[in-house]
């Protein structure tokens, strides 16, 4: 549908939002006074439907001037409905209740596509790997697959110590937190490059996650490398694909602006995508704390599988259904 259409045929829907919106904002004696443009039971199903509105505009590439205007209206609507009125607090855990999972389901094309890129390869190579071990020297050098190895070794006494280049779960923690931020910072600003850098980055982390996993399980270390990475891969890699498919967002208003410049279509796709990265900032901070001081412990594998599988299913619950009230 052409743009000209699709105005046409929704431009009463969105005057009478306009003027429900500025009749709520009167004084109680004055709304009493009045008539409204419709009644108020109507107004959650005026917003799902101005909210389906505002995605058709934004997968349809129509002009960034309708685009705002759309979200403008479901920016208030929501506001109006759920109270969004209040201080800086209020806002932000509105946004972590449903708000955040809310915008990673409006992108989930795109987090379908980083997560292709990023386990697709991860499978690929461990495949490889297990028909010919030596194909992991493609991606590490033999000293660094025997330091990975020992770090997961029967005899140390937390699994991945090794590694552990500072000398409390404090300071572990500082050091994941830069690890993991130094990836999806990678991921995300890779977009400018056309999305070509974001391909790239999450192709080869994939990559060598896949070597590694299937060499700790050649050498008989399954149950330890798992039993360490469980508790928090869950946030961890689910953190990574969302920077990937924010940096495959970018990549993309790089390649088909629309009817945008190109700087204008980016800096658009840029503030959509703001929740959604103080979101996966949020989780690679929760990856860093269980990475620190969860999964170095040595505990009976059934306990650490257990906690594990509860901590991966927790962010995919919360993706899948939390902030489902508008139907989005």
């Amino acid at each position: 549908m052409k743009q000209d259409t699709f105005e046409l045929h929704h431009r009463q829907d969105w005057a009478a939002f306009e003027t429900w919106l500025t009749y709520a904002a009167l004084p109680l004696r004055q709304r009493n006074a009045q008539q409204p443009p419709f009644p108020a039971h109507e107004l959650p199903q005026r917003y799902r439907h101005l909210c389906q509105q505002l995605a058709l505009a934004r997968d349809r590439d129509y002009s960034l001037s309708l685009v705002e205007r759309l979200h403008a209206l479901v920016q208030q609507g929501h506001d109006l409905l759920y109270g969004a009125q209040g201080n800086l607090g209020q806002r932000v855990w509105r946004y972590a209740a449903g708000g955040f999972a809310r915008d990673v389901r409006r992108e989930r094309w795109w987090v379908l596509a980083a997560a292709l890129l990023l386990f697709g390869p991860q499978l690929t190579m461990m495949l490889a790997v297990h028909l010919k071990p030596d194909l992991a020297y493609l991606i590490l050098d033999p000293q660094q697959l025997s330091q990975i190895e020992h770090m997961y070794s029967h005899e140390v006494k937390n699994l991945g110590q090794v590694a552990r280049e500072a000398s409390t779960d404090f300071q572990m923690f500082g050091f994941y937190i830069f690890n993991n931020v130094s990836i999806a910072f990678r991921c995300f600003a890779g977009g400018i490059s056309a999305g070509l850098l974001t391909i790239f980055a999450l192709v080869h982390n994939g990559l060598f996650f896949g070597v590694i996993e299937m060499r700790l399980i050649q050498a008989g270390l399954a149950e330890n490398f798992h039993s360490f990475v469980i508790g928090h891969s869950g946030f961890e890699m689910g953190a990574i694909v969302l920077s990937g498919a924010a940096g495959l967002r970018l990549g993309f208003a790089v390649l088909a602006p629309g009817q945008h410049t190109r700087s204008a279509a980016l800096a658009h796709t840029a503030r959509s995508l703001i929740g959604m990265v103080c979101g996966l900032a949020v989780m690679l901070v929760i990856a860093a704390l269980i990475e620190a001081f969860w999964s170095p412990l040595r505990l009976a594998f059934p306990i650490k599988l257990g906690v594990g599988s509860l901590l991966i299913l927790t962010p995919l619950l919360y993706f899948l259904f939390a902030g489902r009230r508008d139907g989005s």
